[in-house]
């Protein structure tokens, strides 16, 4: 998805009455469209691909790596933690019949995870769940940005996995998704940091609405 493709959807959206401009403020949703249940699913050509093909005709894998003690100031104010913390670094590799997708990079506090979280992560299990787990949490509440770009532009995060880079051949004039979420416990207070890179053509946004 291009920027100019985002800013044809944006006008578009002014035009129909959903957003409305302000010059030098910014865009915003029309006083009228608030408080209105929105429906948002996040998909792209790999669901239609999954839908389209055999499962047996196709091949789904994930290169997960986790780094221990790892020290990076920037995420750790994120995460609200002292900078010198220590912190987990997982990166994982999204593929689809070895064609890399997505690119996660997560971060959480070492102190947050147990030999055997890790363990169970490692074994396919779901480290959201364990952070329930091991921390009586009933959800997880979650604050996401998406933005669009190349990747020449995203040079920060990549610097982040120079090991994983070895293993990743996309041109630097390539148009990506990026995700910035980030995780909170019952007080608020966030627990995961992470960044994730998605192929433009692996990547939709449906959104519902259920009227003015």
């Amino acid at each position: 998805m291009s920027s100019t493709t985002v800013v044809r959807a944006l006008q578009d959206l002014v035009i129909e009455g959903y957003l409305i401009r302000r010059q030098g403020e910014g865009t915003f949703v029309r006083r009228n469209l608030k408080h209105k249940k929105v429906y948002f699913d996040e998909n792209g050509p790999l669901i239609n691909t999954k839908i389209k093909k055999k499962t047996n005709d196709m091949v789904e894998q994930t290169a997960t790596t986790i780094h221990r003690n790892v020290v990076q100031k920037d995420i750790a104010k994120l995460l609200e933690l002292n900078e010198e913390e220590q912190l987990t670094q997982i990166v994982q590799l999204a593929m689809i019949d070895n064609f890399i997708w997505k690119i996660q990079i997560r971060y959480v506090a070492d102190s947050m995870l147990t030999d055997e979280m890790i363990r169970q992560f490692q074994s396919g299990g779901s480290l959201s769940e364990e952070y329930k787990l091991k921390h009586n949490l009933t959800n997880l509440p979650m604050k996401q940005e998406i933005k669009f770009g190349l990747l020449a532009g995203e040079s920060t995060i990549l610097n982040l996995i120079p090991e994983e880079m070895a293993n990743i051949e996309w041109p630097v004039n390539l148009p990506v998704v990026k995700l910035q979420k980030k995780y909170f416990d019952n007080n608020k207070k966030p627990i995961e940091f992470s960044y994730s890179l998605i192929h433009h053509q692996h990547y939709s946004i449906n959104i519902e609405f259920e009227g003015i």
